[in-house]
Parts: structure tokens; sequence; C-alpha cells
């Protein structure tokens, strides 16, 4: 079989269908190679985990800025424990935090309408949920599944990637100011130059 995706690659592929599934999915296949992994698989697999640890990385630093911040608010800082919930539930009681006049909370409103612009969710959604197609050969592929839908085929690029972890390490960055000096920091001493 031979598909074409959006991203201009064109893999050809052999497919083993069990007579138990009369129906499949493309997105749900199980992928190898014919011989073995070769060593341009293994380069492509360095390049494609590099920038998925990005991304993983830059959605810690989110979401742990997300709680941080909510405990802030709420003024209960002693548990940090009573913040650990999914991402989604976060943003929503981020949100409610919403109110006053009070300047911080404000800038909060601003924040969070700058991550909803630029599905900041979506984006680390999408790369940690995802059944990465990792062979040389198919370009920056990923079967992605949710909740009420067998799945679907989502292409990229490295760059693509690269952003996703920037605009992550940014919301991240934006909740981290909004602390202040109102919550404790680690600092270490300045780098020594390269």
């Amino acid at each position: 079989m031979q598909v074409k995706f959006d991203n201009g690659y064109e893999p050809a592929f052999d497919i083993t269908t069990p007579g138990t599934m009369p129906q499949w999915d493309i997105s749900t296949m199980r992928l190898g190679r014919h011989g073995g992994e070769t060593a341009a698989d293994h380069k492509f697999r360095q390049q494609l985990y590099q920038r998925i640890g990005a991304v993983t990385v830059a959605g810690g630093h989110a979401e742990t800025a997300m709680k941080r911040l909510l405990l802030l608010l709420r003024g209960d800082t002693a548990e940090f424990s009573k913040a650990d919930k999914p991402w989604t539930t976060l943003h929503e009681k981020l949100a409610d935090e919403c109110t006053g006049e009070d300047a911080r909370r404000k800038r909060l409103k601003r924040v969070l309408d700058w991550a909803e612009e630029n599905r900041i969710r979506d984006r680390r959604h999408d790369v940690v949920h995802a059944y990465w197609w990792n062979l040389d050969g198919c370009g920056v592929v990923r079967s992605r599944f949710y909740h009420h839908d067998n799945g679907v085929m989502i292409t990229g690029s490295f760059e693509e990637l690269e952003e996703d972890a920037e605009l992550l390490f940014e919301f991240a960055r934006r909740l981290d100011e909004l602390l202040g000096e109102d919550w404790p920091r680690a600092m270490f001493p300045p780098g020594k130059p390269a």
C-alpha cells in the first residue's frame, strides 16, 4: 500500500490484516520494518525524540506553573498535592480565579486567553498522547486518538514541534511571572562561558 501524507511524504508499506478484524484504520496500526531497524531509523528517532522531549518538558513546566499559581491565588500553598489536577481542570480553575480588580488576576485572564488562542493545551496533548511513526521515510507523523473518535493522522515537521515547545515554555514563563516573589525560587550561580 502507498499513502500520501499532508507533509508530502508518500511511504509504501505492506499491511497484514488478521481475519478477526474485518475493518481497520491506518491510525491504529503497529509499525515495523522488514529486516529490522536501520541506522537511518535510529538517527531519525534521535531528532524526533529530542523535539518530543522538549515539548514534554515544556508541558511539565506549564502544568506546574498552573498549579503554583492556582494555590497562590487560593492562599493554600501548604499542600502542593491539592493542585494535582488534569490540564483542563487546572485551566478552568484558574479561569474561575480571574475575578475582581486585582492586577494579577487581570493579567492571568490575558495569559489564559493567549493560551487558548495559541492552542497551548492541544499542542501539548497532540505530542504527549500520540503514537509516533518513528521510522525514517514517513516524515513527522503521528496517530492521535480522541475520546470519541477512532483516530486521526497528524502530519507535521520538526520546526512545528520546536514551535510547540517554544510556545509551551512561553506559557510557563508568563504564568511564572504572575507569581512574582510570592513563590519560592531556587537560583543557581552564574553559568560558565561556553
